[in-house]
């Protein structure tokens, strides 16, 4: 069964707000825990994925072999009860295979087709995601897969859909639908914030990829992932509670009806360990009292059993002498503030990268006091600062991996995490990304620690 934990920075709240407007407010912490695998007659959930190679001008040579000689060690560890579909594109588009179980028959079919593919023209990035998603959906519904697109390119979109706002509407709405999606930007010509917000939206992986030789290692990485599904379709819901708002740290894909907010997690990897911050704001004329939130978390095991479990929690709203009985967990509302400084940056950089320097700047202020939380953390007003200064490339596109990995990190990752800040301190590097790693390790090392001890 999966588990759910729930932690809270304080339990009582006093309404009224400071001289910048800030209500108080509540962090709620919730930790989701994959369960194993479910002892069937099949090993693993068979998968039904979807690779899309860019084959435009700029693969020609060895990106192109390379990305090609990724796919056919992709394909070879498929079974039979797995389907595979591959789409390459430049200006046009192609369907290589249509998702067919991968037979010895039809992964030579597949091989064949791949030995093929040659560097044509622009990238219609959008039309090869696109035909590949609506590929794996006709599979997807009738039957229980883990289904997900993998998206490799080395440019920018110029064909097709360009807009980063609808392409990341479509990956939410393929993600809605069953259907995640990676994203793999090769060497420092990509659009960064495209792919980042398509993998962010689809709730698959981004990754930077520098040289093209490394394509293969980054794909057998999300293979070896996907063959360790225990869990998908995964969803937490909570009920809003009465006179308060309710706000994802983080901004993870969430909807919201009149009475629920509904976060949508997708899949997770056996005993993976995942943390979901909220904030709850008491809003100024909510009545004292207290609340009770019973948060549910539920999605499909891998023996096709629907699974769920609840977890409660009682918030109060008081006066300020009776909250001032009350202990605050600093380490929690610590926590809750690098996930959303991984986003502030995220959005900053962008604007950095546009020259907008004194905006990017104007907006991390901006983050930081839109709560009384964020507003006790110097390390906002430490990015601000960053903001101003010239970064090379390379720096944004390893900052983006950083923080794109610390909404999503587990214990899984922990092994390359320590490798990457290692390195990052033998370069010299100091800043709010190598504190913020060596936090995210920690916390990765504690639930370790927890795991273990179970």
């Amino acid at each position: 069964m999966p588990k759910m934990t729930v932690n809270i920075n304080r339990s009582h709240v006093e309404l009224g707000s400071d001289e910048q407007g800030r209500m108080n407010e509540i962090i709620m912490r919730l930790t989701l825990l994959a369960p194993e695998l479910t002892q069937t007659q099949r090993p693993r959930m068979p998968l039904n994925i979807g690779l899309v190679i860019d084959r435009s001008g700029s693969m020609s040579g060895q990106k192109l072999a390379d990305a090609v000689a990724a796919c056919q060690r992709i394909v070879s560890r498929l079974t039979s009860e797995d389907r595979c579909t591959i789409v390459t594109f430049d200006d046009e588009v192609s369907l290589l295979a249509d998702g067919n179980y991968v037979t010895p028959a039809q992964r030579t079919l597949i091989s064949t087709a791949l030995g093929v593919v040659r560097s044509g023209g622009s990238t219609n990035l959008s039309g090869g995601w696109q035909l590949a998603a609506d590929t794996l959906l006709t599979h997807h519904a009738r039957n229980g897969y883990v289904s997900r697109a993998v998206l490799l390119t080395d440019g920018q979109a110029n064909a097709g859909i360009t807009s980063e706002a609808e392409l990341a509407t479509l990956a939410s709405n393929y993600h809605s639908r069953g259907i995640s999606t990676s994203t793999y930007g090769l060497g420092g010509g990509y659009n960064e914030d495209l792919l980042t917000s398509i993998a962010a939206q689809g709730r698959g992986n981004h990754q930077f990829i520098e040289q093209s030789v490394d394509i293969d290692r980054y794909f057998s990485d999300e293979l070896q992932e996907l063959f360790a599904v225990s869990m998908r379709n995964v969803t937490i819901s909570i009920p809003i509670p009465a006179g308060f708002t309710v706000e994802v740290v983080g901004q993870l894909p969430h909807r919201r009806t009149e009475t629920q907010l509904i976060i949508e997690v997708g899949a997770m990897v056996v005993l993976e360990q995942r943390n979901i911050y909220l904030r709850l704001i008491p809003q100024p004329e909510a009545a004292l009292g207290t609340r009770n939130i019973t948060t549910t978390m539920s999605g499909i095991d891998s023996n096709e059993q629907a699974l769920a479990t609840t977890c409660d929690v009682d918030i109060h709203i008081a006066l300020a002498d009776v909250v001032a009985k009350y202990p605050v967990d600093t380490e929690l509302e610590q926590e809750a503030m690098l996930i959303d400084l991984a986003w502030v940056r995220s959005e900053a950089n962008r604007l950095k990268r546009e020259r907008r320097y004194d905006e990017a700047s104007t907006f991390v202020r901006q983050m930081r006091h839109r709560s009384r939380v964020y507003a006790r953390f110097d390390i906002y007003e430490q990015l601000a600062g960053e903001m101003q200064d010239y970064s090379s490339n390379a720096d944004f596109k390893n900052s983006s991996k950083r923080n794109f990995m610390s909404s999503r990190a587990s214990i899984k990752d922990l092994h390359r995490l320590r490798a990457e800040l290692e390195m990052m301190k033998q370069h010299g590097e100091v800043g709010t990304h190598v504190i913020q790693l060596e936090l995210l390790i920690a916390q990765l090392e504690e639930q370790l620690r927890n795991k273990d001890n179970r």
